[in-house]
């Protein structure tokens, strides 16, 4: 089990591998679940494996120390090989960022927890990236009695083009009725795009 918390400092990485049905899916998760665990690679902390619901992607919340343990991974031959397999039949998106807010309790990543798990990516211009970040780390006041949510964190892409938001609920219906909610446009609505991933997390490359 890991947790998703600001003063931890972590590089964090979305790594959002798009597939073209479950059985590509699964060859990714079989890929993962035969490497070691994670105290073998410096600077790695966690790998948390989510499997979407439809079967067309899988997203990895990947946690490491600095840029410069996953920059140092990155260039192993292995990674390159096994990157190399996993596109041969997948197309992946990675975002690197940091944790800049997150509820209160934070959001612990644990695979004996089965929330429902909702990763929103939000494009932005660098020059709305702040007001974007503005309207996701205000937190509404009653959030917490809310009937469904559990915790959630904001990150800010590095680039200055992301804003990515990785939410629990207890399960789907509790997290669609809080969507369809009424609400005002927020200033930044017209300049941005989103993108949400629906899954669970399957598979943790841990440290033990």
């Amino acid at each position: 089990m890991s947790s998703i918390r600001v003063e931890d400092g972590y590089l964090t990485l979305f790594n959002i591998f798009h597939t073209p049905g479950p059985e590509e899916q699964q060859l990714l998760f079989d890929q993962w679940r035969s490497l070691p665990p994670a105290h073998t690679q410096k600077g790695l902390v966690a790998g948390n494996f989510h499997r979407s619901f439809d079967g067309r992607s899988v997203v990895n919340y990947a946690q490491w120390e600095s840029r410069e343990d996953y920059d140092a991974f990155r260039g192993e031959s292995g990674t390159k090989d096994r990157l190399g397999q996993a596109l041969a039949f997948s197309r992946m998106d990675s975002v690197a960022c940091e944790v800049v807010h997150t509820w209160d309790p934070a959001p612990e990543l644990s695979a004996d927890k089965p929330w429902f798990t909702v990763v929103i990516v939000v494009r932005t211009p660098p020059e709305h990236q702040a007001a974007v970040l503005a309207e996701m780390t205000h937190d509404e006041p009653g959030l917490g009695d809310v009937p469904g949510h559990v915790s959630h964190a904001v990150h800010r892409g590095l680039s200055g083009e992301h804003v990515v938001k990785y939410a629990q609920w207890a399960d789907e219906e509790s997290f669609h009725a809080f969507l369809g909610r009424p609400r005002r446009p927020s200033p930044p609505d017209s300049a941005t795009t989103a993108e949400l991933y629906f899954g669970r997390l399957e598979y943790i490359r841990g440290r033990s």
